[in-house]
């Protein structure tokens, strides 16, 4: 058996454009933005969908101590590669997030408290999209959060705008924060309620 090579984000984003969305990492800014959406004191479970090379991870792996517990689900080999090297206690499942149910009970775990997500959401067709939240919303507990991003740029997209009345479809409260400058696109965090 081989093992996977490690991988950047950006030789990642040109072999497969449409599963990365990124050529560069989120910036520490955006990381701090979307992690401080989450009550660490009331959150056991969370888990990071798309972490990529760990951008946003390191700084989830800063603010969680033993009351919580912290899994990644990423889809990309070479990915998950470079994920188990840079934290090697981290648990990064090898799979598509909208097997979070199967993943979760893998795991043992029967509900989720906060996922963070730096999904390349607005590049997904619209089934995708529908499945990764219906499957995320049936694992949130009533009390979850759903914390992700979005570039500047792209808002007026087909594809942004249709996961933006999704996400106000599918949760009673969809908050935006202003602009994240220092971040390469700038982007919006959005932070969903159940």
């Amino acid at each position: 058996m081989t093992t996977p090579k490690k991988t950047g984000l950006f030789r990642q984003f040109l072999k497969r454009p449409r599963d990365i969305g990124a050529i560069t990492p989120s910036s520490r800014q955006l990381a701090l933005a979307m992690i401080h959406q989450v009550d660490w004191e009331r959150a056991r479970t969370v888990v990071e969908y798309g972490p990529g090379t760990g951008a946003i991870t390191k700084h989830v792996l800063a603010r969680v101590d033993d009351r919580h517990d912290f899994f990644a689900v990423e889809i990309n080999e070479g990915l998950v590669a470079t994920l188990s090297e840079r934290f090697p206690d981290l648990q990064v499942y090898h799979d598509s997030a909208t097997h979070i149910e199967a993943i979760c009970e893998t795991h043992g775990v029967k509900g989720i408290d906060a996922v963070i997500s730096g999904l390349p959401w607005t590049v997904f067709p619209i089934t995708l999209q529908q499945e990764l939240v219906d499957s995320m919303i049936g694992m949130l507990q009533p009390t979850g959060v759903f914390v992700t991003f979005a570039y500047l740029h792209a808002l007026r997209l087909k594809g942004a705008r249709r996961f933006r009345a999704q996400l106000e479809d599918s949760f009673a409260s969809v908050s935006v924060s202003r602009p994240v400058w220092l971040n390469l696109p700038p982007a919006i965090v959005y932070t969903c309620r159940r």
